[in-house]
């Protein structure tokens, strides 16, 4: 294997960390304009291209299938402005989904509103964010351009099309709210060193502040109404209240599971506005997440976990500070909320699966009533505090997407089917999805959802384990065509575990997978796979484990602990050094899941499991292949090409093989298009077709 790799320069190089010396041989890759870092990814891109090459008609009808698979009409849930309706819509093989418009609901020929596709030769611009004036003729967007991060905002008129000359620079996380007609808030950080290539910098981002942007005047009149100098890593996040009197800020520290709540009382006018506003702290400690739903004068409607890990909806008085309980914690985790006109819409979390109920704001009654809705994960929503219209759109494994419309003055019996997304030659009736719970080391039941084709359930299956476990997020059934290839062309079982770490149930599940307990995240995924063997399903010489970003994490740490147990591991946009990951862009914000390694009592603990620094001399590792963007600028490139070179250098000649792929133009995945992603994906499963012993079935 050894003439495999490419020969990557060891350089004597370390640095201190708690009275250990941490060897940094490979310190140069973190240097994205190093010309050594390019000739390193360019060699690696070609040893992989070598590996592959005996698979390339696995590869070619992985190719063909994801294709097609992906070439099904795809139309989103309708939002309602001024009178008329506009949805995303992708008619299969489009890079970027357009932003359509139409006169009705039934409206058999919708105009272009907002093409992406017309932005860039090689379809990497993508729609992030996008706001509407208070009377709707003005709509600000925002766009990325190769997958970053960064943003950049312009305005267009609505009815003329005109785009108009604002153009916003340096947003990043941002939200776009207007305030009437004449402008709009959004955050942004400091412009980057001049000369520096936006997406693909390293650099720390900090000391994000709030502005408001007046159309039509330059950029650098936008006047500053927030920033805190003294915490230079809190983000904010924005929202003019429906009534247009007030502006919530959520203030975040980093991805900590709780926020603060300032409120400022915006001025008579525009014009007013010249100076910093003066905030009230609504919520001024760090007790739980609040969400602003909506108001009624100085009455605040949020949802919030304080006291209520699965959480709840409440209400606070502004003038007092008096909240209230107004529906309260269930057994269910509460996913998603919100409160248009007098009722609530709630969508509760019930074993992984969505449930969305309704109630009256004011009602005497606690009870609420469950809108009968296909199994499933809500994806999108629309609703407006101002608005009768309501729509939203469930997918789940086996159905692409089916989009609803409702009228919230009467939503059991307004309920109806707006569009559905179907896939040429998909029968859902051949596949069978399965909920499991299995036990961990610690006695922890952890539920696993089972996907597979009818018939294809055996010791001999190729099997694809996918975690996350991190963040507070759930992996709830969502549609994959790729995933369905896998299961209809190469036999395949998918299995997808909710580890702790996730949000599936409720904070106190984030909290037993974060921090000191991160191990517990490892743990119970290592048991997924032998949970399977015992039972049946795959083998280690058939198993396959993927995950992206903090689930990059988790495979590479899963096949530093318990190699034995996968014969392949696709470790997506990982975050792999974690005694430096917070050193670069944004990574100081996972210190609320990772801990901070300048720390000595949370550096001992991600010490015995940073995938880095625990590859050891002598070990059989499944084949790996790293797989990453050079535009990353959220989990930077430095993290895949430092460990990859690590692999290879360790053992040569022993397992693997231990291969990167790094996409040019390419960043975290936001965004990115469609033509990368067919290829992007016919790589990885032919690499784990190869590596599983998966055969191809027509």
């Amino acid at each position: 294997m050894k003439s495999l790799y490419p020969i990557a320069r060891r350089a004597a190089v370390s640095y201190q960390l708690h009275s250990h010396t941490i060897p940094e041989p490979y310190d140069y890759l973190e240097d994205p304009s190093n010309p050594e870092t390019n000739e390193f990814v360019r060699q690696q891109n070609d040893a992989f291209a070598n590996y592959m090459k005996s698979s390339q008609g696995i590869r070619a009808k992985m190719v063909e299938r994801v294709t097609a698979m992906l070439n099904y009409a795809r139309t989103g849930n309708p939002s309602l402005h001024a009178g008329k309706y506009y949805f995303h819509y992708n008619t299969g093989l489009q890079n970027q989904s357009v932003i359509m418009q139409a006169d009705s609901l039934d409206d058999k020929k919708p105009s272009v509103f907002l093409d992406p596709n017309t932005l860039s030769a090689d379809g990497t611009t993508a729609l992030k964010s996008h706001g509407w004036s208070k009377n709707e003729e003005l709509f600000a967007y925002s766009l990325s351009d190769k997958g970053s991060d960064w943003q950049y905002i312009h305005v267009r008129h609505v009815k003329t099309g005109e785009q108009l000359p604002d153009k916003l620079n340096w947003a990043k996380f941002s939200d776009i709210s207007w305030w009437g007609n004449d402008g709009f808030f959004y955050e942004r950080f400091p412009e980057l060193a001049e000369g520096a290539d936006q997406g693909a910098e390293t650099d720390s981002a900090q000391n994000q502040c709030v502005c408001f942007h007046k159309v039509g005047t330059p950029q650098s009149e936008d006047v500053e109404v927030l920033r805190v100098p003294e915490h230079p890593g809190w983000n904010f996040s924005a929202e003019v209240t429906d009534d247009h009197e007030y502006l919530v800020v959520s203030v975040m520290d980093g991805c900590e599971p709780h926020n603060l709540v300032w409120i400022a009382k915006l001025p008579t006018t525009v014009a007013e506005l010249k100076e910093p506003l003066a905030f009230k702290k609504a919520v001024s400690t760090f007790v739980g997440e609040y969400r602003y739903l909506g108001n009624e004068g100085t009455t605040f409607y949020f949802t919030s976990t304080k006291d209520a890990p699965r959480r709840k909806v409440v209400s606070m008085d502004l003038d007092t500070g008096a909240e209230t309980d107004v529906v309260a914690e269930k057994d269910s985790v509460l996913n998603i909320a919100a409160l248009v006109k007098d009722t609530l819409l709630l969508v509760y979390m019930e074993d992984v699966k969505d449930v969305m109920y309704f109630r009256k704001l004011h009602s005497s009654s606690a009870d609420m009533t469950k809108l009968d809705l296909p199994v499933g994960t809500v994806t999108s929503f629309f609703a407006n505090y101002h608005k009768d219209f309501v729509s939203f759109k469930i997918s789940s494994f086996m159905l692409p997407g089916r989009s609803f419309v409702m009228d919230i003055n009467d939503p059991p019996g307004s309920l109806a089917i707006y569009k559905d997304d179907t896939v040429d030659g998909l029968n859902a009736d051949d596949y069978v999805t399965e909920q499991r719970f299995y036990t961990s080391v610690d006695g922890t039941k952890i539920p696993m959802f089972v996907v597979y084709k009818k018939g294809n359930l055996s010791a001999s299956s190729p099997v694809l384990l996918y975690g996350y476990g991190g963040f507070g997020i759930s992996l709830t059934p969502s549609f994959s065509p790729s995933r369905i290839v896998f299961l209809q062309n190469l036999g395949g079982v998918l299995a997808v575990p909710n580890i702790r770490g996730g949000g599936e149930y409720g904070q106190s599940w984030h909290d037993a997978g974060r921090r000191a307990n991160k191990q517990n995240c490892f743990t119970d995924f290592i048991a997924a796979a032998k949970y399977l063997h015992a039972n049946g399903i795959g083998s280690p010489a058939t198993t396959a484990i993927m995950g992206g970003s903090n689930g990059g994490l988790l495979v590479a740490a899963c096949a530093n602990q318990a190699p034995e147990e996968f014969a392949c591991v696709v470790c997506q946009v990982g975050v792999l050094d974690v005694y430096k990951f917070h050193k670069f862009t944004i990574g100081h914000a996972w210190i609320s899941d990772y801990g901070d390694p300048d720390k000595e009592e949370d550096f001992k603990v991600v010490e015995k499991y940073s995938p880095l620094h625990n590859v050891r001399e002598g070990v059989k590792y499944p084949a790996i292949l790293v797989v990453t963007g050079d535009h990353d600028d959220r989990v930077v490139p430095l993290h895949s090409l430092k460990y990859i070179a690590t692999l290879q250098h360790t053992n040569p000649e022993l397992g693997g093989p231990f291969l990167a792929r790094v996409e040019v133009a390419a960043g975290h995945g936001f965004g990115k298009p469609t033509s990368k992603i067919v290829e992007e994906t016919s790589d990885m499963y032919a690499f784990m077709a190869k590596n599983t012993g998966a055969k191809w079935h027509n």
